[in-house]
């Protein structure tokens, strides 16, 4: 067997100049500007993303079938929560977002059971998102994450056990 190895051109080389351009400082500085200014945007677009997480969890606690669909809804948003909340100074959003996908990928099947829980974290993101709560949340936001997260594993702990 006989191999051909074809080297493809590089047409694109000479279209891109050697010299100039901006320097990479001026590009950190750029993009820091803009993600400033989309900062109040973020706002707004994580309230209708929770929202829309509330809007889901009323439709799971009012189906007696299919929560599932509900559940992966949640999850998908708070996924996309989790991604985007520390680039705009909400870690503590992270943290309740991050908790609640936890919660969801363990086990779905639970966390269809125990809406309750959903709901707690619901209410934690709406909390931050409505107090402005940027940085780690100092000792109360910590506590409220950590208590998210305990409850959690005792409720995964507890049907691993049945």
């Amino acid at each position: 067997m006989e191999a051909t190895l074809h080297m493809p051109t590089n047409n694109l080389k000479p279209k891109v100049p050697s010299r100039g351009g901006p320097e990479l400082k001026d590009i950190v500085a750029s993009a820091k500007v803009a993600l400033s200014n989309m900062e109040g945007d973020y706002e707004n677009w994580v309230t209708e993303d929770v929202r829309k997480i509330s809007e889901f969890l009323a439709n799971a606690k009012k189906s007696d079938d299919g929560q599932e669909e509900f559940i992966e809804q949640i999850h998908f948003i708070g996924h996309n929560i989790r991604g985007q909340a520390a680039t705009f100074n909400f870690p503590l959003l992270t943290s309740a977002a991050k908790s609640l996908c936890h919660f969801i990928q363990e086990d779905e099947v639970v966390a269809s059971k125990r809406l309750d829980l959903v709901e707690a974290h619901v209410n934690v993101m709406r909390i931050i998102i409505s107090q402005k709560i940027k940085g780690s949340g100092g000792e109360t936001g910590q506590g409220l994450i950590t208590a998210l997260e305990q409850a959690v594993g005792k409720i995964l702990s507890a049907e691993n056990n049945n």
